[in-house]
């Protein structure tokens, strides 16, 4: 049987994009890496990649191996899964990926109960505050929030729960005069947004009898962290639509004002989360473990509007 390991070292050279980072990442040398995947090539007859001085590309044939590879490296990791599922306690390596004001604020506290549950588990999380690849990033399992309903995929899609978003101020902004009957008078205030906006920006919103409005708002500070912008929001910088589970303090404080007075009837669309997962073939036990640990805490979490760590175990 050829050697397969070589196949495994040569899809952390494509996803590390290069030999230098992928090296280092695996703990060997780079030389030592460059010769297992020059005999790599040897031996099929093809080669696999363009090498140059800054980084590598795949060829047209290293795409297709790569791809093969990829599902080699999935099926042997099932393998030993198999082989902990087996045993009478769940073991193993769990990797998750979130955007990090999630990891901070929920996710890290329902972990803390899970790991006391299951104490041979271990997670690692991969946290980017952009959409993670659920395969070049190598996790078990993604959870993703967005504004609208996820496109088809091959991935599974596990709806967690919508998630309640308000428009919010801080007292100390305009002098606490923020209030509005309606969205075409956002205009007049600094808004701050999710992402990175350098022009307009399209925020819908809905009105208690089923409206929606589109409104164009130039953003004053756009950000890719959810923390960031309620720190902005906090230190007096504009208005923001804000996760309602991420401002209940400050509005029980009388910190934050809700910028939609109660007889406007408008507000925010809620956003929505997914657990987003491999196909069925590929999910592991522990990944399944974690979900229907995680999910009803998750919901709990996101969607009420009082919350302390101690509710976790109501």
């Amino acid at each position: 049987m050829e050697k397969l390991d070589d196949l495994l070292l040569f899809t952390e050279v494509v996803e590390h994009a290069g030999f230098s980072a992928a090296a280092r990442s695996l703990g060997i040398q780079r030389s030592k890496l460059s010769r297992h995947i020059a005999n790599l090539e040897n031996r099929m007859g093809i080669r696999l990649l363009h090498r140059n001085t800054r980084n590598v590309v795949l060829t047209p044939a290293g795409e297709q191996v790569y791809h093969h590879a990829v599902e080699l490296r999935q099926a042997a990791r099932n393998a030993f899964s198999v082989a902990s599922d087996l045993s009478s306690t769940p073991q193993g390596i769990l990797r998750i990926g979130c955007s990090s004001t999630l990891a901070q604020e929920a996710l890290v506290p329902i972990l803390g109960l899970f790991m006391q549950e299951y104490p041979q588990i271990r997670v690692i999380i991969h946290v980017a505050d952009s959409n993670i690849d659920l395969i070049s990033s190598k996790v078990d399992l993604v959870f993703r929030i967005t504004s609208k309903d996820l496109e088809d995929s091959s991935l599974i899609v596990r709806p967690v729960c919508a998630i309640p978003m308000i428009l919010v101020a801080s007292k100390n902004y305009n002098n606490g005069k923020v209030q509005v009957e309606h969205p075409s008078e956002l205009i007049a205030f600094n808004y701050i947004t999710l992402g990175i906006h350098e022009n307009y920006v399209l925020k819908d919103f809905v009105h208690k009898n089923g409206e929606v409005l589109n409104v164009q708002l130039e953003p004053y500070l756009s950000c890719g962290n959810m923390s960031v912008i309620k720190s902005a929001v906090k230190n007096g910088m504009g208005i923001a639509v804000l996760p309602h589970y991420l401002c209940i303090d400050e509005l029980r404080e009388n910190q934050f004002i809700e910028v939609f007075s109660a007889q406007s009837h408008w507000s925010s669309p809620d956003s929505l989360m997914n657990a987003l997962l491999p196909t069925r073939q590929n999910v592991l036990l522990i990944t399944k473990l974690f979900l229907d640990f995680a999910m009803p805490l998750l919901r709990n979490k996101l969607t009420r509007f009082d919350f302390d760590v101690e509710s976790l175990n109501t």
